[in-house]
């Protein structure tokens, strides 16, 4: 993994590390995309408007919106390459791919299997999910690359 790429699987690690760590016991869960380009990422809008998350703190915006109580906790959020949130709340329907391994030692569920076959797509960089029984999850080419179990 070259330098670049390196630092930015770091810094997504670190934000889901962070939620992870900050979230109480309103926390839903919360999947995340971080991607290059959003053409060709199969995804449709939950909510009829997007949360204005300026230049707020992505950990912070994420612990918020990831609350049961929020209309935005439904869903993936999407991130550019430059850690910019750009979509929140969103359906994201990647197709289901085959050849990819699954890891049935553990439970799982829509967001962990949306999330593995997400992470294939082209422009996605990688994907990751946050959840209370399975604790932080990373995604890269249909691999996960990074499990640390919940709390």
């Amino acid at each position: 993994m070259d330098s670049v790429k390196l630092k930015t699987y770091h810094d997504f690690k670190e934000i889901l590390l962070k939620i992870e760590d900050k979230v109480g016991d309103e926390f839903s869960g919360i999947g995340i995309v971080l991607y290059s380009d959003l053409e060709g990422i199969p995804i449709f809008p939950l909510n009829s408007f997007n949360f204005n998350a300026g230049d707020d703190d992505l950990v912070s915006t994420f612990v918020e919106i990831s609350k049961v109580s929020s209309p935005h906790h439904d869903g993936f959020n999407f991130i550019s390459s430059s850690f910019k949130l750009t979509h929140t709340s969103q359906y994201f329907s990647p197709p289901i791919e085959r050849s990819v391994e699954v890891e049935r030692s553990k439970p799982f569920g829509g967001r962990y299997m949306a999330a593995l076959f997400g992470s294939i797509i082209k422009n996605v960089l990688m994907t990751g999910i946050v959840t209370k029984s399975n604790g932080v999850i990373i995604f890269q080419n249909g691999i996960e690359v990074f499990s640390k179990d919940g709390k």
